[in-house]
């Protein structure tokens, strides 16, 4: 009889405790864009934005000099190409074209395959292609939007082999801010790109063997900024 009663005694410790289960998951709810918002939002943001790319690199050509507190620095190489646009696309296939880009410049920081580097100094210049998103920021008051660049493909010819070229880039960690009120304008991505959009050159490989690595340690890197007129 004692046993029966301390199991109905544990039984209703759980009921007790249910209910603040229950508020504790409530209050651990994330809160989503619903469909409906990010095909306005991409419908919004989606256009055609002239402006230019700005790209910084670094090779082995750079000079060391000091800064203002006289420590050591590297100075990178600018490099500015305009007449360029990026487009963005609605909600059907929201993705991001880099038009137009200078391949040709990433030629001047592959150094580990010469043969590369010239057939790659040779090159048209190219899109860069990236999907997007919309998700709501930590404090629910503005909505991120994001970029994954996709990995660029290029069949090129030289030591009289074809070789199938990778191209990795990556948005270097960032993610772009708005209001809700701002989506909900047209064109609302121009004062985004007006600030600028960046991405970098992270790895070349050729087929599935890396060439090279960028922006690592001391090693070469490039940063491309593109920035709408």
């Amino acid at each position: 009889m004692i046993s029966q009663l301390k199991y109905l005694g544990f039984i209703l410790l759980l009921f007790s405790l249910f209910p603040l289960a229950s508020c504790s998951n409530e209050d651990d709810v994330v809160k989503r864009l619903t469909g409906k918002q990010k095909e306005t939002y991409a419908q919004n943001i989606s256009g055609e934005y002239p402006g230019r790319y700005v790209i910084i690199y670094k090779n082995k050509d750079c000079i060391e000099g000091t800064d203002e507190a006289g420590r050591p620095i590297t100075v990178a190489h600018s490099e500015t190409f305009g007449d360029v646009q990026v487009d963005v696309s609605n909600d059907k296939t929201m993705h991001v074209f880099f038009q137009d880009f200078p391949i040709s410049l990433i030629s001047k920081v592959v150094d580990a395959d010469e043969g590369l580097s010239h057939a790659l100094a040779e090159t048209s210049q190219q899109a860069i292609t990236a999907r997007y998103g919309f998700d709501y920021d930590t404090d629910y008051s503005h909505i991120k939007w994001a970029f994954t660049p996709n990995v660029m493909l290029l069949n090129l010819n030289y030591g009289d082999t074809d070789h199938h070229i990778r191209i990795e880039f990556n948005n270097d960690s960032q993610y772009y801010k708005f209001t809700e009120n701002e989506l909900e304008q047209p064109k609302a991505f121009g004062s985004l790109a007006e600030n600028g959009i960046a991405l970098q050159l992270e790895a070349i490989y050729d087929g599935s063997t890396l060439i090279q690595r960028f922006g690592y340690e001391n090693g070469n890197y490039m940063h491309i900024l593109f920035k709408a007129d």
